[in-house]
């Protein structure tokens, strides 16, 4: 898997340069009977489209009311003839759980001119317009909005018309990943200053996923997207125009200035049909150049078995603990900044004499100040080396220890977010390397003053 590198250019998005294509599968169900209703049409519609997340809607139940205008089957196309100028045509629908509705208004003469709404009919009997689409001309309309269990309207208000026949219908989704309703740039959904893993998928053929990330420090960006090799998926970053992104590797942003916005658009592979059920996985993370801070050690009171142990053939104990074992260090990004939300990966093997049944990974992520603090529980000690003797000088005595040691392993690896190295593993930086793969650590099990005199 290759690493590609990417440089941006500053930019800015005043407005959405995508137009989205109305491919749709609904069912031609031929010729309705135009009904006009300008009850609806009032002052008590706020003609505004409200911005809705996962966190805010709330169901509610559906309950009866009586529809104004007939009432029709989402799912598919219906055809309508002889509108004039100054109609407002609606029709009824029902939604009856929390979906994406896609109505869309298609095929109008180039004498007609037809705009199109969602109106909602609250269970107080008032009206609310959920959103609304105003093409120039006979341009196609499209409106994408959350609906939540309950009963709408389409509405259309004929500007001008000829007479000739046009379509209109809904397709309703209700498969929906955390990130709906985020079809537009202006609806982006904004990540947060720390590293974002996203898991989307695509609920229609016209469903579009924009994202935006803010470079706050202008610090280096890994960006991957991975889709299990299904082709259902285009990716692609805004610089000076769509970009596509190659996916399932890992590409390096960098350049950036502070503060810079970072644009990405996720919609669906046309060629393929759209199956909710699949998912993709987009991330876009800060590269972890560095750690600081790093401490790994057992309890301040430990008598420490020094270099100059006798009875005693292994490594050097580096770490050592009696019970516990500490370990915390801080994430940094390109700038020296700490990063949120980055992993670091401790690895221990309590026995390494027996590393395939005593060996433990811990994943932690950082916090708002990029950092890692994680204490372990030793628990049963079970001395591999025995008999370890050693001399301590403290407060005018010579004291002389024997020791009991379950001899063990560790190390740190830090994903740096670049993807892979020259030999296809993941760039990690850390504790341990090639080298020197492993810190040696002892838990001690017994200790055992031999003897106390005065120095």
């Amino acid at each position: 898997m290759k690493k590609h590198a990417l440089s941006l250019s500053l930019f800015s998005i005043l407005a959405s340069t995508h137009t989205l294509a109305i491919d749709h599968d609904l069912e031609n169900a031929g010729q309705v009977k135009k009904f006009i209703n300008n009850d609806l049409n009032t002052p008590v519609i706020a003609k505004q489209t409200k911005r809705f997340t996962g966190a805010t809607i709330q169901s509610e139940t559906v309950e009866a009311i009586t529809p104004q205008c007939p009432t029709l089957s989402t799912g598919n196309l219906y055809t309508l003839s002889n509108s004039n100028a100054g109609d407002n045509i609606c029709y009824h629908f029902e939604i009856t759980e929390r979906s994406k509705t896609t109505a869309l208004l298609v095929g109008q003469s180039q004498g007609t001119n037809v705009n199109l709404s969602i109106i909602k009919h609250n269970p107080d009997n008032t009206f609310t317009a959920i959103g609304s689409s105003a093409n120039p001309d006979n341009q196609d309309e499209v409106v994408l909005a959350l609906t939540e269990p309950g009963h709408y309207y389409w509405f259309m208000e004929v500007i001008e018309s000829d007479g000739a026949a046009y379509n209109f219908g809904a397709a309703v989704a209700n498969n929906l990943d955390s990130y709906e309703f985020n079809d537009t740039v202006a609806l982006s959904t904004v990540l947060p200053d720390r590293q974002n893993s996203i898991v989307g998928n695509m609920d229609s053929i016209n469903d579009v996923d924009y994202y935006q990330f803010t470079a706050v420090r202008g610090q280096d960006l890994s960006l991957s997207f991975f889709d299990g090799l299904s082709d259902e998926y285009v990716v692609e970053i805004y610089n000076s125009g769509w970009v596509p992104v190659t996916l399932n590797t890992y590409q390096i942003i960098s350049n950036l200035q502070e503060n810079q916005s970072i644009n990405l658009r996720v919609s669906a592979n046309k060629a393929l049909p759209a199956n909710p059920e699949n998912s993709y996985t987009l991330n876009i993370a800060s590269i972890v150049a560095s750690f600081s801070n790093h401490v790994i050690t057992g309890e301040s009171n430990v008598n420490r078995i020094p270099y100059s142990a006798r009875h005693y053939l292994g490594p050097y104990l580096t770490t050592q603990a009696y019970r516990k074992l500490n370990w915390s260090l801080v994430l940094k990004d390109t700038t020296g900044a700490p990063i949120e939300g980055a992993i670091a990966q401790f690895t221990f093997i309590k026995n390494a004499n027996d590393p395939q049944n005593t060996l433990t990974t811990y994943k932690v992520n950082s916090d708002g100040n990029g950092a890692i603090s994680e204490q372990i529980n030793l628990g049963a000690c079970n001395p591999n080396a025995t008999g370890i003797e050693h001399t301590e000088y403290s407060f005018g005595y010579k004291n002389e220890w024997r020791s009991d040691v379950e001899v063990g392993l560790w190390r740190i690896d830090i994903p740096t977010n670049r993807g892979f190295d020259e030999k296809g593993r993941l760039d990690t930086i850390g504790i341990g390397g090639d080298n020197v793969p492993y810190v040696y650590f002892g838990h001690i099990c017994d200790q055992d003053l031999i003897s106390s005199n005065p120095s």
